[in-house]
């Protein structure tokens, strides 16, 4: 039997397959079409005879943390517990389906990373993706969410200035003016003028992981980096796994599908390994003194998982942290009601953080967006004493 087929015996268990998947999936667990067809191929190998251990191998490939084992295996015993079922009890089967890995390199179908999918309409989506890991998502469901992350970042962040502008209603008196309006009324102040400090654009830095460990989670985040870039001037944009890569100027480019596959091209390692304190490092020589002139805002997507030295990471994230009015590190795995921060490079790093972010779903961003949103005092905001908000 060839890997890349399925059986005729496995085909006609397809739709049972595929129905288990959506429940699981509808409990909380990331199984989205990536892993459903991963699944599929699994059970085209190990044959559907057993199930102990077709069960095993979808467990392989359908869980991804220790509390989803008994979910599944709760959720396989109702569905494929019993005797196998017969034919006529299925969905019409499927005389043979192929299932077949794209090679590296090859142009991505409608679940690669940089696909165009035909988004729906999103009035929904508070009710349905609001709290959906983006882990768990279909290619339709990613893109109603990253119209939606466009619309979220569609305001620019804005932050307290140190310059006074003329308000209606500001709280302070602005005496120069009042004055100046005073000469023209023989010296009375009929009225009163006020004034309030004004906003500007918040200076953004953006370094994105885009290794291997953050696949699931890459092509929402780079999007959403893309909807930053455009409404941020000046902002400057970095995706990493083992080397460093600018991406500043294939994000400012309108179109996000045409910015997107830019993005795919110019990025050598695309899925591989981490080194965040060399790549960190290297930001530092090359462009920090860019990218780190006005004091940004650096925000750092990763999941923290180090394959390097984590002295680097933590030297480059204490200079980060000096550089930057506010310094947020963003942790998909946040999303797990287990998470601690136990990876070796999160560990290093999370003493020079101010702010620990969760960004594993639509509501999580729009957290994200409203810590960016404005800056009240206008001063950067320090960690307390005992470690960085974990919001």
């Amino acid at each position: 039997m060839s890997g890349a087929e399925v059986r005729a015996e496995t085909a006609g268990l397809v739709p049972t397959l595929v129905g288990l998947a959506r429940r699981l999936r509808r409990e909380g667990l990331p199984v989205g079409t990536s892993e459903l067809l991963l699944g599929l191929r699994a059970a085209a190998l190990v044959g559907v005879e057993d199930r102990a251990r077709l069960r095993l191998a979808l467990r392989c490939c359908w869980c991804h943390q220790r509390g989803d084992l008994a979910v599944f295996d709760r959720a396989f015993r109702e569905e494929l517990g019993g005797p196998r079922p017969e034919p006529s009890r299925l969905a019409r089967p499927v005389a043979q389906v192929s299932v077949r890995a794209e090679a590296p390199g090859a142009a991505s179908d409608a679940t690669g990373p940089w696909s165009e999918g035909q988004p729906r309409g999103i009035a929904s989506l508070e009710e349905r993706l609001r709290r959906l890991d983006f882990a768990a998502c279909t290619s339709e469901e990613l893109a109603d969410l990253e119209r939606a992350v466009a619309e979220l970042a569609a305001r620019p962040a804005l932050r307290r200035s140190r310059r006074y502008r003329p308000a209606r209603r500001g709280r302070q008196l602005d005496w120069r003016r009042t004055s100046a309006a005073a000469l023209r009324s023989g010296g009375e102040p009929l009225r009163l003028r006020r004034r309030r400090r004004g906003e500007r654009p918040v200076q953004l830095l953006l370094i994105c992981d885009v290794s291997g460990s953050m696949e699931r989670y890459a092509r929402l985040m780079v999007r959403f980096l893309h909807a930053l870039e455009r409404t941020s001037p000046g902002a400057e944009a970095f995706l990493f796994g083992t080397r460093l890569t600018r991406v500043t100027r294939e994000l400012r480019q309108a179109d996000p599908a045409a910015a997107l596959r830019a993005v795919g091209a110019a990025v050598p390692d695309w899925s591989g390994g981490t080194r965040i304190g060399d790549c960190l490092h290297e930001l530092l020589t090359r462009w920090g003194g860019r990218a780190l002139s006005r004091g940004p805002v650096t925000i750092l997507l990763s999941d923290g998982w180090e394959t390097g030295d984590v002295s680097r990471l933590a030297e480059a994230a204490a200079r980060l942290r000096r550089g930057s009015r506010l310094f947020i590190w963003c942790n998909p795995r946040m999303g797990d009601p287990d998470f601690r921060p136990e990876a070796a490079g999160m560990r290093a790093a999370l003493p020079h953080v101010d702010r620990l972010q969760p960004v594993h779903n639509y509501a999580s961003l729009l957290e994200l967006s409203r810590v960016l949103r404005l800056d009240e005092s206008g001063r950067r905001r320090r960690a307390r004493r005992d470690g960085p908000s974990l919001a």
